[in-house]
């Protein structure tokens, strides 16, 4: 057993030679993050999901309020969708957000009120994808699963001097291989963590800090000097750029909000009324005919005056450029999904990252 050698070419004996030298690595410059703080399976779900596709510093301090409101799973499976969108403001991809509140309701009906401690039963909840389940099993419960996210992928592929796409089946079987490997007799949380920390820390995307890793001798891609050129990528979709035009109606401290329907982007948040998208840089003529349009769709009589300010924002492969015209002499009912109510109000229930970036940017009334 001692001269296996798997199909990442490493025996037993320099898996576990690799693992003793990460996890020396970790203890001596792991970050202090408080989910790493706490051992409750709850704290540490909330975390993963937050920390999809979002900077560990832009996670800190929404993390610290999400808990503040809800500090356990019965809390959030009690809360409305609303309510929890308002306490994900700031964090985008707003579904990962719906998972988690939909996910904590199962576990609520089902009577459980806890996660399951398996990576395959986690899978069967909202929400749970390999990297989400193998983060959850592995750090709070102990199972020996990897978490293989973009940060593990891109160290393991370095490693492994991967020419191989990793998000390809082609590509992805050696590295998982490998991170099982490495499981063999560690503690699945800290080794787990350890990875995912090497590549936030040391092996970045460009510019990889090689002369300061724990595998700087035994990282084949260093030896061929191609580490900065791994892992390779399928190239992304090109970006579009995309125009649309909201409506600023105001009284007195108050605007008028619409709330986003089912099958749009950030469904259920608070916006200023905004018109559809549409290909290109924005048009002033157009936006005066959009809004025009849109205050008839609304049940509204307005007026469109001139456009104030632009924010900017990207969704996915759009880039998408908002201009936002003063209303005036605007009339009409409240209706479902059309309300008024301060930015603070607006703020608790919960609103878009472009109707924060307008109203960091309207020039106040007086």
């Amino acid at each position: 057993m001692a001269n296996t050698v798997n199909n990442h070419g490493m025996r037993p004996a320099q898996l576990r030679r690799l693992a003793d030298e990460l996890l020396r690595w970790f203890e001596e410059h792991r970050r202090d993050l408080p989910w790493r703080r706490s051992r409750d399976p709850y704290a540490i779900w909330v975390s993963e999901v937050m920390l999809q596709q979002t900077r560990v510093e832009a996670v800190v301090a929404p993390f610290d309020r999400f808990l503040r409101r809800f500090p356990d799973l019965p809390s959030l499976a009690a809360a409305s969708e609303n309510e929890v969108l308002a306490q994900w403001a700031g964090l985008g991809y707003y579904r990962r957000a719906r998972q988690l509140h939909a996910a904590a309701r199962l576990l609520a009906e089902d009577g459980q009120g806890q996660l399951p401690r398996s990576s395959a039963a986690l899978r069967l909840l909202p929400g749970f994808g390999p990297y989400t389940a193998g983060a959850v099993a592995s750090i709070a419960f102990g199972e020996a699963v990897p978490a293989i996210d973009g940060n593990v992928q891109r160290v393991l592929a370095r490693v492994l001097a991967l020419e191989e796409d990793p998000s390809r089946r082609s590509g992805s079987a050696p590295i998982e291989v490998l991170a099982r490997g490495l499981l063999g007799g560690s503690p699945p949380s800290e080794l787990n963590q350890a990875l995912m920390e090497l590549g936030a820390l040391v092996c970045t995307p460009r510019k990889p800090f090689c002369e300061t890793c724990p595998w700087t001798q035994s990282c084949r891609a260093r030896r061929a000097g191609v580490a900065e050129l791994l892992p390779r990528r399928t190239p992304r979709p090109e970006t579009s750029t995309v125009s649309c035009y909201a409506a600023v109606v105001r009284d007195g401290p108050r605007f008028l909000w619409r709330q986003r329907e089912e099958g749009e982007h950030n469904a259920g948040l608070w916006e200023l009324p905004t018109t559809r998208w549409h290909a290109g840089e924005p048009d002033p003529g157009r936006g005066h005919r959009e809004l025009e349009g849109l205050g008839e769709e609304l049940g509204r009589e307005w007026r469109v005056g001139d456009a104030m300010v632009t924010v900017r924002h990207s969704i996915t492969r759009y880039r998408v450029r908002c201009v936002g015209h003063e209303i005036l002499d605007s009339q009409g009912q409240e209706s479902e999904g059309l309300r008024w109510g301060s930015s603070e109000e607006a703020e608790a229930w919960g609103i878009t990252a472009a109707a924060r970036k307008f109203l960091a940017k309207l020039p106040p009334l007086f």
